[in-house]
């Protein structure tokens, strides 16, 4: 898994965590606050995951043209 990766991971979760969060809020279901803790979770671990990861460092193709005189 890249940073990249982790990191929309990380904004899914946190997506499905307020969702969660809103429904439990309303309703008041224990099976609401169960499931925001589990998203809350893997929102964290995401989040440590993308930085701690470095950024991976590629070269950039560029394309160089000779000038003939």
């Amino acid at each position: 898994m890249t940073r990249s990766v982790a990191l929309r991971a990380f904004s899914f979760f946190v997506t499905i965590a307020a969702l969660v969060a809103s429904i439990g809020m309303a309703s008041y279901v224990p099976l609401a606050e169960v499931l925001f803790l589990i998203t809350a979770a893997m929102c964290v671990v995401l989040l440590v995951f993308g930085f701690a990861v470095p950024p991976a460092q590629s070269l950039v193709p560029v394309r160089i043209r000779r000038r003939r005189f």
